[in-house]
């Protein structure tokens, strides 16, 4: 058993604070700013300045998006690489989501299937925002949120309804040019009685083999994918409400063993031969919200189940399965509003084996095929207190602090049994030195007690975890600040985050080979954005930069579940509309700059920029037909994004899969 506490000093914290990102935000409040009309992505500060990066649902239906890549795509300091969305990784200042709470509809979506395929199992269509709050933070953020947290939330019937409607109904259609891409949208929503509304919608896209920007076929990305989602919503009384939801999606394909490498090569026990494969999740949720009158109680409870599978045919099925509860409530005591609750979660990571790989010579003529065996499940309960007090000291300082316990009792599949626990603190000031400008500074804590093994590794690799293993645990240290006098925004935040004792797999320890604690992971970085508002015309520069360091040395894309290191990003986002002819204009152009510093004999990693443009068109009876052409990769190039696996030295080659090449996507979608 091991008890840490994740809190040594504020003078420890004010030891971190040598750093500062710059993203443009209007502080002191959670509400999203509305740079323009029509700006493709924002940014907030949630109360005491914690930078959140905000998508909204309309910024998804001009990017028509269909993958994390997309989401993500309009803000430099979030990378997403794999190439399809069966590899896809999420990367927050060069940290990979591992290392992040993440959730949909507020139902925890964790555990670590294979450090070769993505994890996350999104659907941007129906999405009413998504959200990244980087590094460790709010008490409230949940559990083992070392590096942030990443929040997914589906519409319900009232993000539909408008006015007096009762009932209606949305449909949408689109096609892709690379890969002839066809998604097909609809969904029925409306108030089934005078207390109950609902909306019910599937969605089905199909793709063939994208190709790159050489136009050249990249095999074996082809997908199929549904998706089946029911959400309820309960107005009890004037107090109560009551929530219910349930989503089923599911990914089909031939993909290669390993998904996020491309091409053939003979691995002397799993080949990265063609395989099928189901990547499957299915997460229901039901909420209870009680509010009363006099604003000393704002209770809110989630209770939620999730199973995500990936089954692959002839060899194994493997998932990770979370029951969870949540309950918060949010009490205001003049100018205190005090945020506090717990958290517990039951998890279980299964693997069974249906089958073994395929070997061909030479290694057919001396080497057994791998098999895949059933192995006993790993169990992991989680459970947590937390309180986060927000404070309006004056009329121009706002304080964020609060502190979280958490305990986890985890057992492997070898039978060994980890108990820790420990307290993460916090504490965020901001300062609103003028109307227009506010300085800000943060300085966070989170504690991560052991959780299960890479499933895949822990059946191929038949890793062991080292009985004296340690917790993990994160600090973060930002300062920044926030500029707006209406016609010109800018911020930018410095942040420096380490996170100690980090988990590795592989490591020697005497004659043999364990999962153990392997070090520390340090990053510090920055993000910077400047923009302008005039008129109907929205404009804005960001640049990101990060330097992930395991031990001192730079992550390489091999440091599975931990990050990756990548150039200097840059994003021009400009957009345009008139008002008159109902449309909307959009340009955006990502740049990376080459990343020189990976270590020999890795090769590094060279620049490339993209240009994707947008225009989206409302016309019919209450505005209700939209038509959005969306052009990504305009001109064109080729590239390899810096997020995806890059240069493999056994490979003697750059392994992961080239990003697509120009896609001409034009979708239609229509409400009665």
């Amino acid at each position: 058993m091991t008890t840490k506490l994740a809190f040594n000093s504020l003078a420890t914290a004010c030891g971190f604070l040598g750093a500062a990102t710059l993203s443009f935000a209007q502080s002191g409040s959670e509400e999203v700013i509305d740079l323009a009309p029509f700006v493709v992505s924002g940014e907030t500060y949630a109360f005491g300045a914690q930078k959140i990066v905000h998508v909204t649902d309309k910024d998804l239906e001009r990017l028509q998006a269909v993958d994390l890549a997309d989401i993500f795509s309009q803000d430099p300091s979030i990378m997403v690489g794999g190439g399809i969305s069966a590899a896809e990784k999420i990367y927050v200042r060069g940290i990979e989501d591992k290392m992040l709470n993440v959730s949909i509809d507020g139902a925890t979506q964790a555990g670590y299937l294979s450090h070769h395929q993505g994890q996350y199992s999104i659907e941007p269509e129906l999405l009413k925002f998504a959200e990244a709050e980087p590094g460790a933070g709010a008490a409230s953020a949940g559990p083992g949120a070392l590096a942030g947290v990443i929040r997914f939330e589906n519409k319900g019937a009232a993000d539909f309804l408008e006015g007096d409607d009762t009932f209606g109904s949305f449909a949408k259609a689109s096609y892709g040019s690379n890969g002839d891409q066809i998604k097909l949208t609809g969904a029925l929503y409306g108030n089934l009685s005078s207390t109950i509304s609902g909306v019910f919608a599937y969605t089905y896209s199909g793709s063939n083999d994208y190709k790159d920007g050489n136009g050249d076929t990249v095999e074996l990305t082809s997908s199929d994918t549904n998706r089946a989602f029911l959400k309820l919503d309960s107005q009890i009384d004037a107090n109560q409400t009551l929530d219910f939801s349930f989503e089923d999606r599911s990914n089909e394909g031939t993909f290669r063993h390993r998904p996020n490498f491309y091409g053939d090569f003979n691995h002397p026990r799993a080949p990265n031969d063609p395989v099928y494969m189901a990547f499957d999740r299915q997460t229901a949720t039901l909420g209870y919200g009680y509010v009363a009158s006099d604003r000393n109680v704002d209770l809110n409870a989630k209770l939620y189940h999730t199973d995500n599978s990936i089954d692959r045919t002839g060899q194994y099925e493997m998932g990770y399965e979370s029951l969870g509860f949540d309950l918060s409530n949010s009490s205001a005591y003049g100018d205190h509003t005090v945020n506090y609750g717990l958290n517990y979660r039951d998890d279980t990571a299964y693997f069974t084996g249906k089958g073994q790989t395929t070997l061909r010579p030479p290694f057919s003529n001396f080497l057994p095929p791998l098999v895949y065996n059933t192995i006993p499940d790993e169990t992991i309960e989680i459970f947590g207190f937390f309180a986060q007090d927000e404070w309006q000291v004056t009329n121009q300082v706002q304080a964020s602090f609060g502190i979280r316990w958490d305990e986890y009792k985890y057992n492997d599949k070898d039978g060994q049994s980890f108990k820790d626990s420990g307290f993460s603190p916090n504490l965020g000031i901001s300062f609103a030195a003028t109307e227009e400008l506010d300085l800000n500074v943060s300085y966070g804590t989170a504690f991560r007690g052991v959780t299960p093994i890479d499933l895949i590794t822990a059946n191929e690799g038949g890793v062991t975890n080292h009985d004296s293993m340690d917790p993990e645990w994160a600090q973060n240290a930002e300062i920044g600040f926030q500029y707006d006098n209406g016609t010109y925004f800018a911020n930018g935040t410095l942040y420096k985050q380490r996170i100690e004792d980090v988990i590795l797999t592989g490591l020697p320890r005497g004659s043999a080979t364990f999962r153990d604690n392997g070090g520390d992971l340090e990053v510090d970085g920055y993000d910077f954005t400047l923009g302008l508002r005039q008129g109907e015309l929205t404009s804005s520069l960001g640049v990101s930069h990060s330097n992930p360091e395991l031990n001192g040395q730079a992550l390489v894309d091999t440091d599975f579940g931990l990050g990756s290191s990548y150039g200097r990003t840059w994003n021009v986002n400009t957009a345009y509309a008139f008002p008159d002819l109902k449309l909307n204009l959009g340009w955006s152009l990502n740049l990376v700059e080459k990343y020189d510093e990976s270590p020999e004999p890795l090769a590094h990693k060279p620049s490339y920029s993209v240009h994707d443009f947008y225009a989206q068109w409302v016309t019919g009876e209450d505005e209700n037909i939209a038509i959005t052409l969306t052009i990504d990769n305009a001109f064109d190039k080729y590239y390899v994004d810096q997020a995806t696996a890059g240069y493999n030295g056994q490979l003697a080659r750059v392994a992961g899969l080239a990003a697509p090449g120009r896609d001409i996507r034009l979708s239609t979608s229509i409400k009665f």
